[in-house]
């Protein structure tokens, strides 16, 4: 019989319920939790090759952006450099946890309260720089 984690209170047991019976949710199997973490896995992956990329290539484009016949042009300021180079870095160390999350997942079959809490303040830090940018523009 596989162990069964309620991912709402943190119930655990080796059962054939559905249920959770402190709280009613749904019971998680070790197997199930360690497919979602090959899913962040992949997604954790994605985010980062992505960023990753995003950063070189725009880093690339602004060190040569002063050059004659270039085809692309930074034309912001400063504090606009780094605005954007901090939402790049907010949008990578939440794929680094979002990989990190789903490996502990893999290996343990159980998740690490600790990254839930940080991905989730990663989620609302994501909201703030979101709101802000529309107010901006």
């Amino acid at each position: 019989m596989d162990r069964k984690t309620c991912f709402k209170c943190g119930y655990e047991s080796e059962t054939e319920l559905t249920k959770c019976p402190r709280c009613g949710t749904g019971l998680k199997s070790r197997s199930m939790i360690r497919g979602l973490g090959v899913v962040l896995v992949f997604l954790g992956g994605i985010l980062v090759a992505g960023m990753a990329f995003l950063i070189f290539w725009t880093t690339n484009m602004i060190a040569n952006s002063d050059r004659p016949g270039a085809t692309s042009r930074f034309t912001g300021s400063k504090s606009d450099m780094m605005f954007m180079y901090s939402i790049f870095g907010l949008v990578l160390v939440f794929g680094l946890t979002s990989l990190v999350a789903g490996l502990w997942q893999v290996i343990f079959g159980r998740r690490n309260l600790m990254l839930v809490w940080i991905m989730l303040g990663l989620g609302a830090a994501f909201m703030i720089a979101g709101t802000i940018v529309q107010t901006l523009t």
